[in-house]
């Protein structure tokens, strides 16, 4: 005779709630204790392990997915993926994947200049020759808008002579300018997950310290 706690053969064991994740208790930050922070760090610490701000940009980026083009004949989105997959394609380094897959993504959401944008973004972890590229290839790219009314095409001449010069001129020209193709074989953003994580993989880089 089955004992009476055993469930019957329809119905699965119940199983306990997923307990809450536990929260700080105060309203107002000049409030927290000790207790508070503890709980924040915790939390921080386990949301890095498991994403990180690599996922909060990828999700950023995917939020894109059915965004307007804008007049051009692919999205950002679709652009940023292209540029991406280009990089990888080419057997590039996880620095340049990144760097390809996010480089227009501010221009979603700031009119700063969107170069200088993703640069921060990404900057607490680039190489410097990673970080210039980034925040010039706006200009370098210029070189490639063919009978534009009003862009100045030599806005890069400014930077010749400098040593990151060459590596934006080729970024731009095999990688970027060209990666407006509805047809070409563009990876899905899952295939770039396993690159950012490995790129923001380790303890998080020291605090910035901005000077008066």
């Amino acid at each position: 005779m089955p004992s009476e706690r055993t469930p019957p053969a329809d119905r699965a064991p119940e199983r306990a709630p997923d307990r809450a994740p536990e929260r700080a208790s105060f309203r107002a930050l000049a409030d927290a204790t000790l207790e508070d922070w503890a709980i924040i760090e915790a939390a921080e610490r386990e949301h890095r392990r498991r994403s990180g701000p690599g996922f909060g940009l990828l999700n950023m980026l995917t939020s894109l997915e059915h965004g307007d083009c804008l007049g051009a004949p692919i999205n950002t989105y679709q652009h940023c993926l292209q540029t991406a997959t280009r990089v990888l394609e080419a057997g590039e380094d996880d620095e340049l994947v990144v760097v390809a897959l996010f480089h227009d993504l501010p221009e979603a959401f700031s009119d700063n200049h969107h170069g200088l944008v993703a640069a921060t973004l990404l900057a607490p972890r680039l190489s410097p020759r990673r970080e210039w590229l980034l925040i010039h290839h706006v200009e370098f790219q210029a070189l490639h808008f063919a009978n534009h009314p009003t862009r100045d095409r030599n806005e890069r001449e400014h930077y010749r002579g400098h040593p990151y010069f060459a590596e934006t001129a080729e970024f731009c020209a095999r990688y970027d300018q060209n990666s407006f193709d509805p047809h070409y074989p563009t990876s899905g953003i899952e295939r770039f997950e396993p690159i950012v994580r490995r790129f923001f993989a380790g303890p998080p880089p020291p605090a910035v310290r901005l000077s008066d």
